[in-house]
């Protein structure tokens, strides 16, 4: 047997510090031939599953539930890894000189890889004397597709 702590995770994937409520504690087993990152645990749980999220001291990870689903009277956890809270000691732990960072950059430092914006620019001007058939007239016109013309 295996203790689970079954919660409620409100914070989106990507979050490294998630918030969680925990629901309650169960114990579960391990499905036969499944892995400890992305486990399938049998449990038995009254009422319908109201979690999402669980964390296993026993295994020492913390999992996103994929899926349950309702197996001769026991519930079939189907679970994923949440890598960034199993790992976010040793993950903190790191040290790293950050040249770029998504909202605060340096046009400075020359990588290839400066910010830019590219804003259409138009501009329409007329003919005073329009054109007449008889003398020579060049028009020049450049523009690109059709979704580069501002309405």
């Amino acid at each position: 047997m295996i203790k689970l702590v079954l919660q409620k995770n409100a914070s989106e994937e990507i979050v490294f510090d998630k918030t969680l409520t925990t629901v309650t504690t169960e114990n579960a087993t391990l499905k036969r031939d499944t892995n400890i990152v992305n486990p399938t645990f049998l449990l038995r749980v009254s009422g319908l599953p109201s979690f999402n999220y669980i964390t296993c001291a026993e295994l020492g990870r913390s999992y996103f539930v994929r899926s349950i689903t309702s197996v001769n009277g026991l519930w079939e956890v189907a679970c994923e890894c949440d890598v960034l809270s199993t790992y976010k000691k040793q993950i903190r732990a790191n040290s790293a000189i950050v040249r770029r960072q998504e909202n605060d950059w340096n046009l400075y430092y020359n990588d290839g890889s400066f910010r830019t914006y590219q804003n259409p620019h138009i501009i329409t001007k007329s003919f005073p004397n329009g054109f007449t058939p008889s003398t020579p007239t060049f028009v020049l016109a450049v523009a690109g597709g059709v979704e580069d013309i501002a309405e």
